[in-house]
C-alpha cells in the first residue's frame, strides 16, 4: 500500500507543471479542512462552521490563483514566447 502512495505521488511529481502541483495542493487542503471541520462540528457546531469558513477562503485562493494562471499564460508568457521564435 505504502509502495502505491510513493509510485503515484512521483508519478504525480514527474506529470505535472507547478502550477498544477500548486493547485491540486489547494484542492487536497480544502477537502482535508472540511473533513476536520465535519468533525469538529461533532462538538462544536460554531467552531466547525469557522474552520469551514477557512476551506472556503482556500477554495477562493484556488480560484483566483487559476484566474491569475490563465491571465498571465494569455496576456504575457504566450506572446513571450511567440517573440522569442521569432527572433
Amino acid at each position: 500500500m505504502l509502495e502505491v502512495i510513493k509510485d503515484t505521488l512521483n508519478r504525480w511529481n514527474v506529470t505535472k507543471s507547478e502550477r498544477q502541483k500548486l493547485q491540486h495542493s489547494y484542492l487536497a487542503l480544502t477537502m482535508v479542512i472540511v473533513l476536520i471541520a465535519g468533525i469538529f462540528s461533532l462538538f462544536n457546531a460554531t467552531l466547525g462552521h469557522n474552520v469551514v469558513l477557512i476551506a472556503v477562503i482556500a477554495l477562493a485562493i484556488f480560484f483566483v490563483n487559476a484566474l491569475i494562471w490563465n491571465l498571465l499564460q494569455s496576456t504575457v508568457l504566450d506572446k513571450l514566447a511567440t517573440k522569442s521564435k521569432r527572433k
